[in-house]
């Protein structure tokens, strides 16, 4: 019997010690809130600042990448030519549907 008055008690403590930490959380989140609003707004200035040297890598890396492209789109330059060659004849050789100038 005393075992589980004991196991009762150390339950109700665990929900106490627990419902204490969720206070104390909330209340320490709540007082860090404005920092970490004042941390995402630096954070999207920031942001703001680095689109452009973003842009001017990219397009950096697209002409130093680019010459190794050509290697790899040139021998495929004869099968694009016939995947658009077949795609020209089935477009110039379908019927086009009635117009109905009725409805």
């Amino acid at each position: 019997m005393e075992l589980l008055v004991l196991a009762a008690l150390a339950f109700a403590a665990v929900v106490v010690f627990g419902v204490l930490a969720s206070v104390f959380s909330l209340v320490l989140g709540l007082i860090a809130l404005p920092f970490r609003i004042l941390g995402w707004l630096f954070h999207g200035a920031l942001a703001l600042l680095a689109i452009p040297f973003v842009i001017l890598f990219a397009v950096l890396g697209a002409v130093v990448f680019g010459a190794g492209m050509l290697f790899i789109i040139v021998p495929a330059f004869p099968i694009i030519a016939l995947a658009f060659l077949a795609w020209w004849l089935v477009r110039r050789n379908q019927r086009h549907a009635a117009v109905n100038p009725t409805r």
